[in-house]
């Protein structure tokens, strides 16, 4: 395997330019190639067998593109296809959500957790399962947050409409003592100056991307794969939906300009 080849990540949507954020800060001479499902956007909703589905295909997709390591920088995604895509294709295949339990017990001191996430991860019961797992004395009350996702894809993040439903699905942590809140959509720490700002500064934010990418550059290091090239790399990003549309809002969120994204037809 060639060392400079590139990093592989997928979301459904521009949420997983969060992780990419952190791949930029701690892994500045890797390349990525980046998928948005955006014509399939939101997952939330749709079946556990179409989602593992998806990201089965998404992952063959980057793997033949010649990435060397895929994360799977969606938590619905991973916890319905990540066992699926790691037994799909013969590179490292990460998900989200056990970097996320592991850095939510790090982060907490009571042992109370609260997750935010999309429809489908919540109720796979994949953060209480993964975080219980690693520490049965350990409290997890989750939230789905339904509309979240679907206006951030809209370019609403800042609207009052997505405060408005801020402060409905957050109401759910009052009284429960909670001193961490996972971030379990990648969408979701676009919201964190929002969120914080309702649950308070006695409620530490975990962004599960933060581990993940650690967990990357210890694979890649142990592997011998870590980029040694001394010129920045050349990123791609591919859609399944609107170039123009992912461009605008993906260029905001990592604050530089992308190049041409392309289009891609997954079904």
């Amino acid at each position: 395997m060639n060392k400079n080849a590139p990093l592989g990540l997928f979301d459904s949507g521009v949420g997983g330019l969060t992780v990419v954020r952190e791949v930029f800060k701690s892994l500045p001479r890797e390349k990525v190639i980046y998928f948005a499902d955006t014509g399939r956007v939101p997952y939330g909703p749709l079946p556990q067998e179409d989602i593992q589905r998806y990201t089965v295909q998404i992952v063959k997709f980057l793997a033949e593109r010649g990435a060397k390591l895929v994360i799977i920088a969606c938590n619905t995604a991973t916890a319905a296809g990540l066992e699926a895509a790691q037994e799909a294709v013969d590179i490292p295949v990460l998900g989200v959500i056990e970097p996320g339990a592991l850095l939510a017990l790090e982060t907490s001191q009571n042992k109370r957790i609260g997750v935010i996430a999309t429809e489908a991860t919540i109720k796979s019961g994949a953060y209480e399962r993964t975080i219980k797992s690693m520490d049965p004395d350990a409290e997890v009350f989750g939230q789905a947050c339904y509309n979240f996702t679907p206006l951030i894809e809209a370019g609403k993040k800042d609207s009052e409409e997505i405060a408005e439903y801020a402060r409905e699905y957050l109401a759910t942590f009052d009284g429960k003592d909670i001193d961490a809140l996972v971030y379990g959509c990648t969408h979701y720490p676009l919201l964190e100056e929002l969120v914080q700002g309702i649950v308070g500064d006695g409620v530490a934010p975990v962004n599960p991307a933060v581990r993940a990418v650690e967990q990357a550059e210890e694979i890649l290091a142990d592997s011998g794969l870590l980029s040694d090239r001394t010129e920045d790399p050349e990123h791609e990003y591919f859609v399944s939906g609107d170039p123009d549309a992912f461009a605008e809002l993906g260029s905001v969120i990592l604050e530089r300009p992308l190049p041409p994204v392309g289009k891609v037809d997954m079904e």
